[in-house]
């Protein structure tokens, strides 16, 4: 199977606080490189039907481009997302095209109201992808900071997995609708709807898992934060 290398540079703006690459910017190096093969017509412009990303180790801020090797397969994009010269995959990135079944909206919920601007539009005048993503976690951040007001311990995104149900177009009201899927010793998951017209447009599922930044490992979850994150859960 043929393999597609496309190197991107960093930027000061892929940092987050921890230092390390913002979960939403691996999404942005994938569809760079996806646009690439677009424009070199190896690839042509289909609808999303789910993408899942799988967080490895993070990436630090570096001098050296980002790398990410595309496989293109029949009917979906598998992308692994690594550093120049390091021999490591950071971050998976498998993209399918087959559109998911309906979902009923999720009741009972938190629900979060979820604004749109005119930069989260693609060319197509729907929400791209990685701007999808960027709605997923402005809410799921404000969400967890209901359930912990003390604000959580330090924790990564392992996987998140997002299907793409019915575009988003810039002038849909859209509403966010939250809650914890399952709690474990060391990790969570928080599922997500997007929400268009009392329909499901975009439906994730995100698992979190504690992070100590002193050590760069993970953690168990504290008291505090299990009894916080379980007052979430779905029943």
């Amino acid at each position: 199977m043929k393999e597609y290398r496309h190197e991107i540079p960093m930027r000061w703006a892929d940092i987050d606080s921890l230092n390390h690459v913002n979960n939403v910017v691996y999404l942005e190096y994938a569809a760079q490189a996806e646009h690439a093969l677009m424009a070199d017509r190896v690839l042509e412009r289909r609808q999303r039907g789910s993408v899942v990303v799988e967080f490895s180790r993070p990436i630090q801020l570096s001098r050296r481009p980002v790398e990410v090797v595309t496989q293109v397969r029949e009917n979906s994009l598998v992308q692994c997302i690594g550093v120049q010269g390091s021999g490591r995959v950071f971050a998976t990135v498998r993209s399918s095209f087959d559109i998911p079944g309906e979902v009923e909206p999720a009741t009972s919920v938190a629900e979060l109201p979820c604004m749109l601007r005119p930069s989260d539009l693609d060319c197509d005048g729907t929400v791209s992808a990685p701007r999808i993503f960027e709605l997923l976690q402005e809410t799921r951040i404000p969400y967890i900071a209901t359930l912990m007001p003390s604000g959580p311990g330090g924790v990564v995104l392992a996987t998140v997995s997002v299907d793409f149900l019915r575009p988003i177009r810039g002038d849909d009201e859209v509403e966010s609708r939250l809650w914890v899927d399952r709690l474990g010793t060391s990790s969570y998951a928080i599922g997500a709807q997007l929400i268009v017209n009392r329909a499901v447009a975009v439906s994730s599922l995100a698992v979190l898992v504690g992070f100590d930044p002193a050590t760069q490992r993970s953690r168990p979850l504290s008291e505090a934060e299990r009894a916080g994150i379980a007052a979430g859960l779905r029943t």
